[in-house]
């Protein structure tokens, strides 16, 4: 609300449908499966499509602005604090926060989307990208999770051959 660029959004242009949102919980659920835990797989999809209640901001007819949930900041506040809540441990559920911003985005340019404010608060411009870099996105996404995951399951398998050899 005190950042420059806000505006009032309109409420009636919420375009949330049960496609949207089953896509963007599709997504979410393919980038979290690379953890191979459910959990975390519906996690990524629950996280992707929860990432559409910055239209909820329109509802009570605040200036704000538009899509900041959409950016690479929200992703870093978003796992920080889930960590926080949950379990300063976890990092697959930060990781799986963070990426949540990737999924969507990928789906939202899947299905035609427009640009996002990526860098807000910083830069406060929409960047657009071609309906083919969904791919990218997605792809990123997964391999992060991936690797977060890869580097958590191997430092956990190392501290139970260390408590092992005791």
């Amino acid at each position: 609300m005190f950042l420059p660029g806000k505006i009032l959004l309109n409420p009636i242009a919420i375009s949330l449908n049960a496609k949207e949102v089953a896509g963007h919980f599709v997504w979410g659920l393919v980038a979290g499966a690379a953890t191979f835990r459910v959990k975390y797989a519906l996690l990524g999809g629950s996280f992707a499509v929860l990432i559409d209640s910055d239209h909820l901001i329109a509802l009570l007819q605040t200036e704000a602005i538009p899509r900041m949930s959409h950016s690479i900041i929200f992703a870093a506040i978003s796992a920080i604090v889930l960590m926080a809540i949950f379990g300063r441990r976890d990092y697959i559920l930060g990781t799986i926060a963070a990426t949540s911003v990737a999924t969507h985005i990928s789906y939202d340019i899947f299905n035609g989307g427009s640009g996002f404010p990526l860098f807000t608060p910083f830069l406060n411009s929409i960047l657009s990208f071609p309906k083919m870099d969904w791919i990218f996105f997605e792809i990123a996404a997964i391999i992060i999770i991936a690797v977060v995951t890869f580097l958590v399951k191997r430092k956990e398998f190392a501290e139970k051959q260390k408590v092992s050899q005791k």
